[in-house]
């Protein structure tokens, strides 16, 4: 039995599989009790698709037809809007690269004070890779200055740990306001 046979009677409707298997088996017992042999098959499910849903196979061929062109229409659509933002320039927040600039400009002062021989584009590289772990903008140019100067020198530097706020964990609340 082919496998698309099924699919070709019914578009793929799952309610017009359900009712085509349904008439295949009544069909079948049907020549059966009459003492006729059937295989189900590709031409028994097609003549069975004939005999009970003749007048929809038009509808159902427009309806796949429809389908098809669709989705072709989707990829194409698809594939214009990805060769669109191949070439589109990516959006830069305007206030990320003035902290940049500005980060960059006062730690190649900084680290110029004591390594002369280090190029701006170097710091300026290491600031930005620097800045990429920082997302937001906490760091203060000291900082920045440190972890380049740590990068040029091979030494890492120990993360400070952020101070945490004064207030209570939720689980905690219930001691902290019966203590006040």
């Amino acid at each position: 039995m082919k496998t698309d046979t099924l699919y070709e009677c019914t578009g793929g409707i799952i309610n017009m599989l359900i009712w085509l298997y349904k008439w295949i088996m009544i069909e079948y017992l049907d020549n059966r009790s009459k003492g006729t042999i059937v295989t189900i098959n590709e031409k028994f499910i097609k003549s069975v698709s004939k005999k009970h849903f003749g007048q929809l196979k038009g509808a159902i061929d427009m309806v796949n037809q429809a389908k098809v062109e669709e989705m072709e229409d989707e990829q194409i659509l698809m594939l214009a809007e990805s060769d669109k933002n191949k070439y589109e320039m990516p959006e830069t927040n305007v206030e990320n690269l003035a902290y940049e600039s500005k980060m960059i400009k006062i730690v190649i002062g900084k680290v110029h004070q004591i390594y002369t021989d280090v190029t701006s584009d170097d710091i300026a590289r290491y600031v930005r890779q620097i800045l990429a772990e920082d997302a937001y903008h906490r760091m203060k140019p000291t900082e920045v200055a440190k972890e380049v100067v740590a990068i040029i020198t091979g030494s890492p530097t120990r993360k400070k740990r952020r101070p945490s706020s004064k207030a209570p964990a939720s689980k905690n609340i219930c001691d902290y306001i019966s203590n006040t």
